[in-house]
């Protein structure tokens, strides 16, 4: 699950289905992070592992936590993948079944799984693929309990209901062509009247990345730029309703679900210039979906996709019905922002009793991307941060206010003044009032209730967007360089209000 909270990219409101979720909008992260906890090295012994989703949403966590995994990672693996959208989970296992499939060739399969996660269009040959995997959802919506093949040592388990994947059955069903299609799209990430917005997100773009995020919004397809996508002429029913309705919001961006710094390194590697943004992202994804499909194959890593409500599924852990998780047996519970819409206490109250109390690095993850809705938090006012930290923000954010006189900084159309006033929520010291939020919870006292308390200082990953792992606070990401910050905030599209908190097992 992620948040409905306005992007960063086209402003605060979004056009488009709202519910439908398909694309994170967080960039993915590694669940274990075992340098920081359990080790990494061979005298480590890291034994098995089980790791718990509860709220999944699209593919990204799941396949950069496996991929961190050391390469010589002979244990175990035992992974709960569930969502209780519909539309996610259909998503999800098809691309699953794309990736994981031994009739293709894992570089193949990667490019086509990539192609199904974020394009609008697909090849023919593609498209004539994707509706191969009717029997397999067909097959699905006949057993509750069903393994798919994947020709390897590890397992692709899927559990659901008879009636759950019928969205998806529909989808792929449609006979919707490519007029229809593109037309649907481009009503939604073209649309005149959200011209202002989109000018506002490319004024914080670099010149280059400018074209090269239009020309991808004026294709839909996932390529480099030089790349001839003309045979992709067949509509990706996975991202389309049945009706032919385009499922995602023009502020939904593929690059917003990755590490810009680990996509752009990739993409130079492989001989490409960082001016063109989604081509490295190309690159980078196929080669994080190849290596995620050897791992499955080569290691005993073995996924169970579900499809329960964050609120139920614990009893059915509970039940013995979903084996071989069981009360006790985690070592990381990802719970995504579910606490913005059920609580951090009722989260604590459900899953902290799922901790592998043999393990002192077991943890519940949680993030809050809506906190501020409770507890507004404004940026700091001009005048109670001094010039010398105006000129320092303003250097790490790549705008040059030296020349603004007085009376101009009250311009809200200057394009400069956008781009600065914009970032500044990023330098701003919201600690307190995260705390604050923390404690009208009784955050606190719900932890020690329930066995757990929170960490001071995380393990997995840092309070916010930019800041250091090691710090005790919500520190402010003052030190990144111009660099980060631009492939954080700005290209990376992170959402500077969102804060991560970590509770571990108690004394």
């Amino acid at each position: 699950m992620d948040s409905d909270a306005g992007s960063p990219m086209l402003g605060q409101e979004s056009f488009g289905l709202p519910l439908a979720y398909l694309w994170g909008n967080l960039p993915a992260i590694d669940c274990l992070n075992l340098s920081k906890n359990e080790g990494m090295s061979k005298s480590a012994a890291i034994g098995d592992l089980k790791i718990c989703f509860a709220a999944s949403g699209d593919l990204r966590n799941l396949i950069r936590t496996v991929n961190c995994l050391p390469a010589e990672y002979d244990g175990r693996c035992d992974i709960l993948f569930n969502d209780f959208n519909s539309l996610v989970v259909g998503h999800n296992i098809v691309v699953l079944w794309v990736l994981l499939n031994p009739d293709l060739a894992t570089d193949d399969a990667a490019e086509f799984a990539l192609h199904l996660m974020y394009s609008s269009m697909l090849t023919p040959a593609m498209s004539n693929f994707l509706s191969r995997s009717l029997d397999i959802i067909d097959g699905l919506a006949y057993r509750n309990d069903y393994s798919i093949d994947i020709n390897g040592r590890g397992t692709l388990n899927v559990r659901l209901a008879r009636d759950d994947l019928d969205i998806t059955i529909e989808m792929l069903q449609s006979k919707y062509g490519q007029r229809a299609a593109m037309h649907a799209y481009s009503k939604i990430m073209c649309n005149p009247r959200r011209q202002d917005y989109t000018d506002r997100y490319l004024n914080s773009l670099e010149p280059a990345h400018r074209l090269s995020f239009t020309h991808y919004r004026s294709s839909g397809v996932l390529a480099p730029f030089s790349l001839d996508t003309s045979n992709f002429e067949e509509p990706n029913r996975l991202l389309y309703s049945s009706r032919g309705d385009w499922l995602l919001r023009d502020s939904d961006s593929p690059l917003h679900g990755w590490d810009m710094s680990l996509v752009f390194a990739h993409g130079e590697k492989c001989g490409l210039n960082r001016a063109d943004s989604y081509g490295c992202l190309f690159f980078y994804l196929k080669n994080e979906l190849s290596s995620f499909a050897k791992r499955l194959r080569d290691c005993r890593i073995n996924i169970t996709v579900t499809m329960f409500d964050a609120t139920i599924l614990p009893s059915v852990i509970s039940s013995s019905s979903l084996k071989p998780f069981s009360p006790g047996c985690f070592d990381r519970i990802e719970t995504s922002n579910l606490a913005d819409y059920l609580s951090a206490p009722r989260i604590l109250r459900d899953w902290a009793q799922f901790l592998n109390h043999d393990n002192k690095f077991a943890a519940i993850l949680i993030n809050f991307m809506n906190w501020q809705k409770h507890f507004p938090v404004l940026p700091d006012k001009l005048g109670t941060i001094g010039k010398q930290t105006i000129d320092k923000y303003a250097s790490i954010m790549g705008v040059d206010v030296r020349n603004i006189t007085v009376s101009e900084w009250s311009n809200m159309a200057s394009p400069i003044l956008v781009r600065f006033y914009g970032g500044l929520c990023a330098f701003t010291d919201d600690h307190e009032q995260f705390q604050s939020f923390l404690r009208d919870q009784s955050i606190e006292k719900f932890a020690t209730h329930c066995g757990v308390r929170l960490r001071n200082v995380n393990r997995v990953h840092p309070k916010r967007a930019g800041a250091p792992m090691d710090s005790p606070r919500l520190t402010i990401p003052s030190k990144l360089t111009k660099s980060e910050f631009y492939n954080t905030y700005l290209i990376g599209g992170s959402e500077s209000m969102t804060r991560f908190v970590e509770f571990e097992l108690g004394d």
